[in-house]
């Protein structure tokens, strides 16, 4: 999703624990810079993004909630819930309010089910589960 406060790049094995991959390219990623925040040193406890895979979660309509599918591999499903839990992914108050301003973008009309899908996809796979 569209992040409206940008991003930044960092590393996803923390500099506090893992100096020797401090100029390691593989251990950089792109990320919410809120997220980044949060995540702090949890290192392994959080799921890598370059992990996750297309399906292991979706939004649910109305709510906005984020929830993890069955297509999460059983080996993972404990780091996955905890990183929706731990960065508030599933339902924090600040992402429900992000998700919301697209959705609601959307709803107006202010926004095609395209343009959605630029900015928010798994919030256009809803509307599109959900018509």
């Amino acid at each position: 999703m569209a992040d409206f406060t940008g991003g930044t790049v960092d590393h996803y094995l923390s500099f506090t624990n893992h100096r020797d991959l401090a100029y390691e390219w593989s251990n950089y990623r792109f990320a919410s810079a809120t997220m980044n925040s949060r995540k702090r040193a949890q290192d392994d406890r959080i799921l890598d993004p370059e992990k996750v895979r297309a399906g292991w979660f979706e939004i649910l309509l109305p709510s906005l909630q984020l929830r993890m599918t069955d297509k999460v591999p059983a080996r993972l499903r404990t780091k996955a819930m905890h990183t929706l839990n731990y960065l508030g992914l599933a339902d924090g108050e600040r992402i429900i309010r992000w998700r919301r301003s697209w959705y609601e973008l959307y709803q107006r009309g202010s926004l095609s089910l395209e343009g959605l899908r630029g900015v928010a996809p798994m919030i256009a796979d809803a509307v599109e589960r959900n018509p």
